[in-house]
């Protein structure tokens, strides 16, 4: 009896993991929205009277964008996309200068990449709704700026500090940058009822910069979006 019901337990999980999410030819439109939490490895920024650098850090920003799923077999589909995602780093707030007199301090400093992201992906499913996915993605640079707030702080002593009106740098550095990024993603996702939630970590493949002098700067980001499927 045990093993009767062993084996059905086993050929119900096969029936359920050959199950695919549509009929194979299935064409799909997929509008999403969602949050990227990106990072750039080996970034670090040097400060005058910092002898450890100050090194880069998650930031949650914003995506948006759609992909189109072919369904080829009954358990695989392979999805090509188009996504506006912004990327980049945050750095902590830090005081720079002469500590003991005249200083700077420095807030929301930011290293802001948005790109166009083309992810082509083969998904495989393991049960109704439920695929694991993996694929290559190519970036197009649109803008890239680093800014932060610098605010005058005056130390009069006694730890006392008085402080100056705090001002405003954005600089665009696209000039210095690579303006095609290839990645690896991998992730995993579930459909219910049309709606579909997706999460990946992509592997950074390019250099960010341009020069030679910063070889090993890499972006890195997980994504996490909600689409709803329309079949076609």
């Amino acid at each position: 009896m045990k093993k009767i019901v062993v084996m059905a337990v086993v050929a119900a999980f096969f029936s359920l993991s050959a199950m695919g999410q549509e009929d194979v030819g299935t064409f799909s439109l997929i509008p999403k929205i969602g949050v990227s939490i990106a990072n750039v490895s080996g970034e670090e920024i040097y400060y005058e009277n910092k002898e450890v650098p100050a090194k880069g850090k998650y930031n949650a920003r914003f995506l948006g964008g759609v992909e189109a799923e072919y369904q080829m077999l009954p358990t695989t589909s392979v999805s090509l996309g188009v996504c506006y995602v912004q990327q980049g780093c945050r750095f902590p707030d830090l005081e720079v200068g002469d500590i003991s007199g005249d200083s700077e301090g420095l807030s929301r400093i930011r290293n802001k990449l948005d790109y166009i992201q083309c992810p082509l992906t083969i998904n495989q499913y393991l049960a109704e709704g439920l695929a694991i996915k993996a694929g290559v993605q190519l970036g197009f640079l649109v803008k890239s700026n680093f800014s932060t707030t610098f605010t005058p702080i005056k130390h009069v002593g006694n730890g006392v500090k008085e402080y100056g009106e705090p001002m405003n740098m954005d600089v665009d550095q696209k000039s210095v940058m690579n303006s095609m990024d290839i990645s690896i993603p991998v992730g995993i996702s579930y459909e219910y009822l049309n709606v579909v939630l997706d999460a990946r970590y992509h592997f950074g493949l390019s250099k960010l910069y341009s020069e030679d002098s910063w070889p090993t700067e890499k972006n890195k980001f997980f994504t996490f979006t909600v689409g709803y499927k329309f079949n076609l």
